[in-house]
């Protein structure tokens, strides 16, 4: 689901998460800055942050 919304039409994540597409991936990149790159129990870091912010 998460990347659909990441390779669909940049209104969906809008709409989903509230955060623009480029602002998203600037996230993910913080948090796997910050040691967050590993997935946990199989859910990659873009899922987790897509289930913080829904």
């Amino acid at each position: 689901w998460v990347y659909e919304l990441l390779d669909g039409h940049p209104q969906c994540i809008k709409n989903n998460l509230s955060v623009q597409k480029e602002q998203f991936e600037a996230l993910v990149y913080i948090l796997c800055d910050c040691g967050f790159s590993r997935s946990c129990h199989g859910i990659s870091v873009e899922e987790q942050l897509a289930i913080f912010l829904y």
